[in-house]
């Protein structure tokens, strides 16, 4: 009998950052055991709400540093978190002095930058987007380095506005009458659609430095909160990818939860990227073999979120490899009770595929101790059941039923009982109304059996004995009628005789 064949497909990537090297992991092994908790990693409320007790997308400055370092599991009140908040308020402190609000506008905002390359970033490390090795050590990415920006700027008065694309993101100063875009990885990155010199890199030659628009392009305008939420995104991706979930699930949530509140496209980016991890960790518990923990994590995590295109695929997939698992395993009855109880929320198609698999999951279990007689007779029970009257269950009842007839046929053909194999043949057409493979195998069987009749003729027909070979020919004839070697066999024995 055939193995039933899981589905395949399940795991996603969020594609937040450009890399494949994880910054923080687990081993395997000390996952084997692991249940993520449905918890965020952590839950921040806002200056805004501390307040008023009302939501708001946007964030104070010091809001948006102090959740960055709780996606960066450096949470303010701890004493490294102090510390980068001594050093975060140092600068706002520079961005508030006299000197700086009598800037205008444009070279306010230039000099964030610079202030920023001069006190905090050091060097570019796409795969970093932690806040607090921002601080500590100047690594820092396109994330990490926006969020400073925009944090910094409102603590000097100006007003930003943040974009994300796919795979980048940046902010942009408001002016009287226009914005000024500002790419913080970039030291010069100040209106970086201008051509600008840059200090030569050798004695007496220049260089430019220009960004073109097209580097920017497909762009949505985000808040501050889901600009906050890309810290723990990133960090969440890179541990995803290196299955450590008790990291990547938790940061997940957290954005989540810190985005729900929000109607636009980017804080329903943020829940679909949950999504993603979510059902990618219950993916990495079925690939483990704990199809259990896997139903019960997914069946906890849908009543607290609810469903989504994504969870659905994810729904298919598990209860389908679950179903598969048990039934590979010969428990066809576990493989029913997973059915029956998420039947309901499988797709129709999958649905459709998982009853089959049942069905013909109980067949092969009835079956497997059975001699074929009594295999027969239970086959025969099972044309009962709702699926028997489809043309896929039909179809794979009738395989069953062909393969217990097939059982039979083969004694009797080991036995070179070839006459009675093919009587059994026949008498498995009639059952099953029609078969082509029964009928070929009584063909089959017919023909090996004029074989069998041909070789005792002609051992008479060699010893002379014609008369006993003519008895023989004529026997076989009858129980295979119009075979030509048979037929021919006659012929020759009959010109025999007249001699």
């Amino acid at each position: 009998m055939k193995a039933f064949s899981p589905k395949t497909g399940l795991l996603f990537f969020i594609f937040l950052i450009a890399t494949t090297t994880a910054a923080l992991s687990q081993t395997e092994g000390n996952l084997q055991q692991l249940t993520v908790p449905l918890e965020p990693a952590f839950t921040y409320i806002s200056q805004y709400e501390r307040d008023t007790g009302l939501f708001s997308s946007s964030l104070t400055g010091l809001d948006l540093i102090k959740v960055g370092l709780d996606f960066s599991s450096c949470a303010a009140e701890t004493q490294e978190g102090q510390v980068v908040l001594g050093q975060y308020k140092k600068l706002a402190q520079e961005v508030q002095s006299v000197a700086y609000q009598q800037m205008e506008i444009p070279e306010r905002g230039e000099a964030i930058l610079k202030l920023m390359y001069r006190e905090v970033l050091k060097k570019y490390s796409l795969q970093e987007s932690s806040i607090s090795v921002m601080f500590q050590k100047g690594l820092y990415n396109y994330v990490s380095s926006t969020l400073l920006y925009v944090a910094l700027a409102k603590e000097a008065g100006l007003e930003t506005v943040v974009y994300k694309t796919t795979d980048h993101c940046f902010c942009a100063v408001k002016t009287a009458d226009r914005l000024i875009e500002v790419e913080t990885t970039n030291p010069y990155g100040f209106d970086p659609g201008t051509k600008k010199a840059l200090p030569a890199q050798k004695n007496g030659g220049s260089s430019w430095a220009v960004i073109p628009q097209k580097s920017y392009q497909n762009k949505i305008i985000v808040s501050d909160r889901v600009l906050a939420s890309l810290v723990g995104g990133n960090i969440s991706t890179l541990a995803m990818k290196s299955n450590d979930y008790r990291l990547a699930v938790p940061l997940a949530i957290a954005r989540y939860e810190l985005t729900r509140k929000e109607e636009t496209t980017a804080a329903q980016q943020v829940k679909e990227e949950f999504d993603i991890v979510a059902t990618n960790y219950v993916s990495h518990l079925q690939r483990q073999g704990r199809m259990l923990a896997a139903l019960e994590w997914m069946e906890a995590a849908i009543g607290k979120w609810g469903i989504s295109d994504i969870w659905q695929d994810c729904i298919d997939v598990v209860v389908h490899n679950s179903v598969v698992q048990y039934l590979n395993q010969k428990q066809a009855q576990q493989a029913q009770q997973v059915y029956e109880t998420w039947e309901q929320r499988l797709s129709a198609k999958t649905r459709d595929e998982v009853a089959l698999n049942v069905f013909v999951g109980k067949m092969n279990e009835g079956i497997s101790q059975m001699e074929p007689a009594e295999a027969l007779a239970f086959l025969q029970t099972m044309e009962e059941h709702p699926l028997a009257s489809t043309v896929k269950g039909a179809a794979r009842l009738k395989e069953n039923r062909e393969l217990q007839w097939q059982r039979q046929i083969k004694t009797l053909v080991d036995q070179q009982q070839f006459l009675e194999a093919a009587a059994v043949a026949r008498q498995g057409v009639l059952a099953l109304g029609t078969s082509n493979l029964l009928s070929n195998l009584e063909k089959q069987c017919l023909s090996n059996h004029a074989i069998t009749v041909h070789n005792a003729y002609a051992a008479l027909f060699n010893q002379k004995k014609y008369q006993e070979a003519l008895k023989v020919v004529q026997q076989g004839l009858m129980e295979v009628p119009g075979n030509k070697t048979l037929q021919a066999d006659l012929k020759k024995v009959q010109q025999a005789m007249k001699q």
